[in-house]
């Protein structure tokens, strides 16, 4: 008598196409959830007071909390080692105005992708975006994984 049982070819092969089938669906997710694009068509300016600069970061990008008159919004800045390599510092209370891209979150946050910052008491502006949307720190020699950071002092 004999324990093991033969598969049949066609049986194989439809239990392994479907089973590639599933992989290939749970994997599946949208655009935005890998990626974040700037879309001008959404610009908005918002002032308002930085709340919670200490949050967890969004997909691996520094933000904080913003609180205007009307609403919340979480505000995604640049990578941490970019804030830090631009010594900016994001304290909680400070006034600030923010240029960005208003999209939806992953959790249904109302979400401001910054262009850029400017700090209404000292009236200091950051740009983390260039004048084609593009993320500053992407063509800065002050990257992260950059060996020009020898030559090159961060401020």
């Amino acid at each position: 008598m004999s324990v093991h049982r033969t598969i049949k070819p066609k049986a194989a092969h439809t239990s392994f196409f479907f089973l590639f089938a599933i992989l290939l669906l749970t994997n599946a997710s949208p655009a935005h959830a890998r990626s974040i694009g700037y879309d001008e068509n959404t610009e908005i300016v918002v002032r308002g007071t930085i709340r919670n600069c200490a949050a967890r970061p969004y997909m691996k990008l520094q933000c904080f909390t913003l609180q205007s008159r009307y609403r919340f919004f979480r505000v995604i800045v640049a990578p941490r080692w970019f804030v830090r390599r631009i010594n900016l510092k994001l304290n909680d209370g400070v006034n600030v105005e923010v240029v960005g891209s208003k999209f939806f979150g992953r959790d249904g946050c109302l979400c401001l992708l910054a262009r850029s910052l400017k700090f209404l008491p000292s009236g200091r502006n950051v740009v983390l975006r260039d004048r084609t949307c593009k993320p500053v720190w992407q063509n800065s020699c002050l990257r992260e994984s950059s060996c020009l950071r020898i030559f090159y002092k961060s401020p």
